[in-house]
């Protein structure tokens, strides 16, 4: 089953992608609102592929009272992450919940040197704080992060993945 959103409401609506060809187009109609939209089924693979194995790592949020477990890759620069809300916009939308995650949330920065990656973590002046490993950052304290890192922002927490080239492994 796959879940689509709305572009109106945001309410989600399910269906059996199986039962439907590549390149095919639906049209749905909202339960909710009553907006009438189209969606065209894509091609098996390929968004697939390029989250699989990002070039720059990734995090996974893990699945909590608020919202399901959720992946997101990380770019070159910097990755602001925060709580999904229309009108916002950040690199890292985690749909949730959760009110204690501010919409700006905290920044994951990523450089590439000579010596490889470099991955670090800010609060972006967030009213509950982000912690890395249960530790909470200071305000402008930037810390380095490394594979595996768990950073909890709100009540709300993630797992940072390095790529095995970026982290020396």
């Amino acid at each position: 089953m796959k879940k689509i959103r709305c572009p109106k409401c945001e309410n989600y609506l399910t269906f059996d992608e199986t039962k439907y060809e590549e390149g095919q187009s639906l049209v749905f109609i909202c339960e909710h609102c009553r907006k009438q939209f189209s969606i065209r089924i894509k091609k098996k693979g390929s968004q697939e592929q390029k989250q699989a194995a990002p070039p720059c790592g990734s995090i996974t949020v893990i699945e909590n009272r608020f919202a399901y477990k959720q992946e997101f890759p990380l770019k070159e620069g910097d990755n602001l992450i925060g709580r999904r809300c229309i009108g916002t916009s950040v690199d890292i939308p985690i749909e949730t919940s959760d009110m204690s995650m501010d919409r700006r949330h905290c920044v994951i920065h990523v450089k590439t040197n000579a010596k490889g990656t470099v991955f670090t973590l800010k609060d972006n002046a967030s009213l509950t704080g982000t912690f890395l490993q249960n530790e909470l950052l200071g305000d402008k304290e930037q810390a380095r992060l490394e594979d595996g890192a768990i950073v909890t922002i709100g009540a709300t927490t993630f797992v940072l993945h390095i790529p095995a080239a970026d982290n020396g492994k």
